[in-house]
């Protein structure tokens, strides 16, 4: 794919490494990502306030879901969608159990970028739960995805500053909380957590104008930041 086409390397791209929580300590190594990978490359904002969603002391209402531990006891599978650096999902990985399931997922040519932010993970961790990375283009097949098994949450972080990709990210959505047989209950499916810094509100609400129109959100504050928390309904 060239850059032209690549919704990584939009025309007139400016932007310099951002340094939160555990993310990248070498500035000059994610000045490179950036230059490899574009946006996908750089460390953002809404990661912020998902570092302390899941951190076990900060407390918020509502309280993370993956925080309080499963009804069921049944194992968390995670995808996160537009993984890029995957600082959030790496950091919640240091709370998650072996039992449990990340899937950190991207377009094709950044999932070496994935694949490697695990492997520096895994250095460092000696448990954790079972790592994946997938390629996944939004509007495109799933199937890869859902192979663990039905998804617990799936993770957004800063994924809405393009309207041209609302479509088809929408369309991802609606196909991983897809039930596979009848619901039983209003609400159904795996929980989407969702973290954006705001950059124009006007195409951001037409975004979670259509949001709206199949999940129910609750939506969180965190200072500048804006996460919602959404089921399929």
């Amino acid at each position: 794919m060239s850059n032209a086409q690549d919704p990584n390397f939009p025309s007139n791209l400016s932007i310099k490494p951002l340094e939160i929580g555990s993310g990248r300590s070498d500035y000059q190594k994610q000045a490179e990502d950036i230059d490899r990978y574009g946006i996908a490359g750089r460390v953002w904002e809404g990661g912020s306030a998902l570092l302390k969603y899941f951190t076990p002391d900060i407390a918020y209402d509502p309280p993370c879901s993956l925080l309080i531990g499963s009804s069921s006891n049944a194992p968390y599978r995670i995808v996160e969608l537009g993984s890029g650096q995957s600082v959030p999902s790496l950091h919640l990985a240091s709370i998650l159990s072996p039992h449990d399931v990340l899937i950190l997922t991207d377009l094709p040519d950044v999932v070496p970028l994935c694949e490697e932010r695990v492997l520096e993970w895994e250095k460092s961790h000696a448990n954790g739960p079972l790592m994946k990375v997938e390629a996944l283009a939004w509007g495109g097949d799933v199937s890869r995805v859902r192979t663990s098994g039905p998804l617990s949450h799936i993770l957004l972080c800063d994924l809405i500053y393009f309207p041209q990709l609302y479509p088809p990210l929408l369309r991802t959505l609606l196909e991983l909380t897809e039930p596979s047989s009848p619901p039983e209950d209003d609400v159904f499916g795996p929980e989407i957590i969702l973290s954006y810094f705001s950059r124009t509100l006007a195409l951001e609400q037409a975004f979670f104008d259509a949001l709206a129109l199949y999940f129910q959100m609750t939506p969180t504050v965190e200072n500048n930041y804006r996460m919602e928390i959404a089921r399929a309904t």
